[in-house]
């Protein structure tokens, strides 16, 4: 009898000091189940910046980190904000598991909630990199402008159309009623099956071009991360072998919020969504 009650004053003992540890230093954690399933998700990247969190809440896993400016807003459209400045940038490095999707994107979807006055230098907003050529695959910037308003759009594309050659396209897009002291939802969404550009503005679309003939996405010497706040070459180290940084470039110097980048050309009725639901 003394043998099984030694037993049972241990094992309480043990159970007693595992609970204080727990409690004290390893907080329990809701690990979910692996079911050994590949994620397949058409949102690649989601940067929501809440309580100044720079990580990447989609289920890929981008390793995101910043060049040590970045800073952080309390009145994003969804919790904080991240505050471009010239001297702050984002960059997320692409996982193993998305190394043979970018390249081979064929549509793809940014979108993303800005607050920002004029600007009076060229200030690039994302890029996927191409490491041995002066623009990148894809890029969208903001152009200088004298508009208090209207902000100018561009959107670069280099696609690649064969082993040894490959078709650059950059469309304007001149959006009004951007510029000002609101939150306002941009969505720039390119279809490969159409060859069509479209582009909304707090879930209404503002401009379509098609790009006749361009056919899907085929990226080559993709960098390995892509770029939030910065072109490819404003960064430091600049990212591309082709050239050092242009007296010109310039780092957004706006607010950013819900950042998120898709693998496929989201519907009308999709981007509507995430600006009514201002996600």
């Amino acid at each position: 009898m003394r043998k099984y009650i030694l037993v049972l004053a241990s094992c309480m003992l043990a159970f007693i000091l595992q609970s204080c540890f727990q409690d004290m230093d390893h907080p329990a954690f809701d690990y979910p189940e692996s079911n050994g399933e590949q994620v397949n998700s058409p949102l690649k990247l989601y940067l929501p910046f809440n309580e100044g969190d720079i990580r990447d809440k989609g289920e890929y896993g981008f390793l995101v980190a910043d060049n040590g400016n970045a800073k952080f807003v309390p009145d994003g459209i969804n919790g904080m904000a991240y505050q471009g400045s010239k001297d702050a940038y984002v960059l997320a490095k692409t996982p193993s598991s998305l190394s043979e999707e970018i390249p081979n994107l064929g549509s793809c979807t940014v979108a993303f909630w800005m607050k920002s006055t004029r600007n009076v230098s060229a200030q690039g907003i994302f890029s996927i990199p191409n490491s041995t050529q002066f623009w990148g695959n894809f890029d969208i910037y903001l152009e200088n402008t004298g508009s208090e308003t209207e902000a100018f759009f561009k959107i670069h594309f280099n696609n690649c159309t064969s082993e040894t050659g490959s078709e650059e396209k950059t469309i304007d897009a001149r959006i009004e009623n951007v510029f000002g002291t609101e939150w306002v939802n941009m969505a720039f969404v390119y279809d490969g099956t159409a060859s069509v550009l479209t582009v909304y503005r707090n879930g209404e679309p503002v401009l379509t071009n098609e790009l006749a003939g361009f056919g899907n996405l085929k990226f080559k010497d993709v960098g390995k991360s892509l770029v939030i706040g910065a072109f490819q070459f404003s960064t430091d180290p600049v990212l591309t072998s082709a050239t050092t940084k242009p007296d010109w470039a310039d780092n957004f110097h706006g607010q950013l919020d819900q950042f998120r980048f898709y693998g496929e050309a989201m519907s009308a009725a999709d981007i509507k969504k995430l600006y009514e639901s201002k996600e």
